[in-house]
C-alpha cells in the first residue's frame, strides 16, 4: 500500500500497517488534541474532565506511537496535532529545514513528517490548478 492510497494519519488502513491500536480511552485524549490542535496535558485534562496524570500518560502514548506531535517550550511540553504542527515548523523554516529536522523538532516520526508534507504539498498544487 503507497502513501497515496492512504487518506491521512488517522486513516484505519495507516494506523494497522503501523501496528498501532487505539483504545477507546486513548481515542478520548487523541481527539481532546485533535479539537485544542495545541494543548498542555492540563489542557487536555480540562477538555476530557479526567486527572492530569491520566492525560500526562495517555499523551506519553500517543506520541510514542507517532500520531501526535511533542514540543517543549521552555518548562511548558505542548502536545500538538500533527497536522498542525508540521504545517506551523514548514511555514516557519521551509525548505530550509528537513523533514528528518523537523521530525526531531516535533517529537514524531520522520516518515509521518514526510507524508505530511507531500499531502501539503499535493493540496497546494490542487488549489493552485
Amino acid at each position: 500500500m503507497e502513501y497515496q492510497d492512504i487518506c491521512g494519519i488517522y486513516d484505519i488502513r495507516f494506523l494497522v500497517k503501523r501496528g498501532i491500536i487505539i483504545t477507546p480511552p486513548t481515542l478520548k485524549t487523541l481527539d481532546a488534541v485533535i479539537t485544542l490542535k495545541r494543548a498542555t496535558a492540563d489542557d487536555v485534562a480540562k477538555y476530557t474532565g479526567r486527572a492530569r496524570t491520566i492525560e500526562s500518560r495517555y499523551l506519553a502514548k500517543l506520541n510514542k506511537l507517532g500520531i501526535i506531535a511533542r514540543v517543549k517550550e521552555g518548562r511548558k511540553t505542548y502536545y500538538l496535532e500533527p497536522i498542525y504542527a508540521v504545517q506551523q515548523y514548514y511555514s516557519l523554516y521551509g525548505e530550509s529545514i528537513t523533514p528528518e529536522q523537523l521530525a526531531h523538532m516535533i517529537g514524531m516520526p520522520a516518515d509521518i513528517v514526510k507524508m505530511i508534507i507531500e499531502m501539503m504539498k499535493t493540496s497546494s498544487k490542487q488549489t493552485q490548478q
